[in-house]
């Protein structure tokens, strides 16, 4: 069921964009989650998947989430190999409550 368009990245300054599948790939986004541990070097994308109207294709969704009152913030290994950290330290929880206020600043608001 290769070769079935649907997955958008919202590219700033161009808009919605496709992306061309790739047959046999896995295609894996990161989200916040990873985007604050890895220091940057994991990139969140905002995306969507669009509906194809003449073919079907296969989308699982699967998300972890730390606990509420996990602390999430650069690992330290990353931080002493890029110098310094991105982000401050933060409880997932208000990480979530500040990402539901406003989608698109919840990681600037957490930038160091």
């Amino acid at each position: 069921m290769g070769g079935i368009n649907g997955l958008q990245v919202y590219d700033d300054g161009v808009g919605w964009v496709g992306v061309q599948p790739v047959e046999g790939a896995l295609v894996v986004n990161v989200g916040d989650f990873m985007h604050i541990v890895s220091n940057g070097r994991f990139k969140s994308v905002l995306h969507r998947v669009v509906v194809n109207n003449t073919r079907h294709r296969i989308s699982t969704a699967f998300f972890y989430l730390p606990p509420w009152d996990a602390k999430v913030s650069p690992l330290k290994k990353l931080v002493e190999f890029d110098h310094l950290p991105m982000y401050r330290q933060v409880t997932w929880k208000e990480y979530v409550e500040t990402k539901s206020k406003d989608l698109s600043k919840a990681l600037d608001s957490i930038r160091i």
